[in-house]
């Protein structure tokens, strides 16, 4: 009787045991090496006993590598694929990393496409950004000293594109300081790149080189043409509306008529007379703006 008690009270506490501790995992709770292939976890080296990176010449690596989450992410991070195209670079195998970059890419076309569409007026340069973005991701993924995108990769990508945004924004001297009010502030920091090959042309590497014995200052150079129109189009940036700043250059500028104005544009005369000048009123109370800032800057 006594020992029928004692294996019961055995038996409550065993169960009670476990119902506080959870079970420790046997054999059969661990997926077996063809499963875990096929979800694309990383296998222990035999050699080494670290973890394998993805490898993305095995098909089931690569679905997974493809595979998307129901909130439109990847099951793959993107630090996981820096992480073996670092990998596979040491192993010297670049045939699988020259892979992950492709996909690393691919998942980051969309955002460099998205934070270069400021310049889709001047596509050339949009696609010089977009470019120079690429360049950097494929270097740094390369780099085992790059610890930031491993990190944060989505702070990491953002950083990059306005980076590389930026500077092609200051090398083609469209870049502005603004005031309070979001307005531009003073002429750009740098010329624009174009204007720099046109104006620093040497001798030797023109198309009818002459030797400098015979080079003589063109008395009709179109420099100060050049800068004019150059700071022309930074005074025009003043005017919000595009309709006035095609207005002013057809007036001030070009010095065409009214009626050919009117035509031009689809409004009357009279409102191109009127908003033209509103315009020159708001230019003139800019400069005035910006003259007066000039001064109190300079302590005159």
């Amino acid at each position: 009787m006594d020992e029928r008690h004692g294996d019961s009270r055995s038996r409550r506490r065993t169960g009670a045991q476990s119902a506080i501790s959870p079970r420790m995992p046997e054999m059969a709770d661990v997926a077996g090496t063809d499963d875990a292939r096929a979800s694309g976890a990383d296998l222990p080296d035999t050699t080494t006993g670290a973890p394998v990176a993805l490898d993305p010449r095995d098909p089931h690596t690569m679905a997974r590598l493809l595979k998307r989450t129901p909130s439109h992410g990847y099951e793959v991070a993107d630090t996981s694929l820096v992480v073996a195209i670092r990998y596979w670079d040491a192993k010297n195998q670049p045939e699988a990393s020259g892979i992950l970059i492709q996909l690393l890419l691919d998942r980051c076309a969309p955002e460099f496409r998205r934070r270069a569409m400021g310049l889709r007026q001047r596509p050339d340069l949009m696609e010089d950004a977009i470019a120079a973005m690429i360049e950097q991701v494929i270097r740094e993924a390369r780099d085992p000293n790059e610890v930031f995108m491993t990190q944060n990769f989505i702070h990491y990508l953002k950083c990059l594109c306005i980076d590389n945004f930026n500077r092609i924004l200051r090398q083609e001297g469209l870049s502005y300081k603004r005031d309070a009010q979001g307005r531009p502030v003073g002429r750009p920091q740098h010329i624009p790149r174009a204007l720099i090959e046109r104006i620093d042309v040497r001798l030797d590497d023109q198309d009818d080189p002459v030797g400098p014995g015979s080079a003589v200052a063109d008395p009709s150079d179109a420099l100060g043409s050049r800068m004019a129109a150059v700071e022309a189009q930074r005074i025009l940036t003043y005017l919000p509306d595009p309709l006035d700043r095609q207005i002013m250059v057809l007036r001030a500028l070009e010095g065409r008529q009214w009626e050919e104005i009117a035509t031009i544009c689809g409004k009357t005369e009279r409102t191109m007379r009127l908003r033209f000048e509103k315009a020159r009123t708001l230019l003139k109370e800019c400069l005035r703006a910006e003259m007066a800032h000039h001064d109190s800057a300079n302590g005159d």
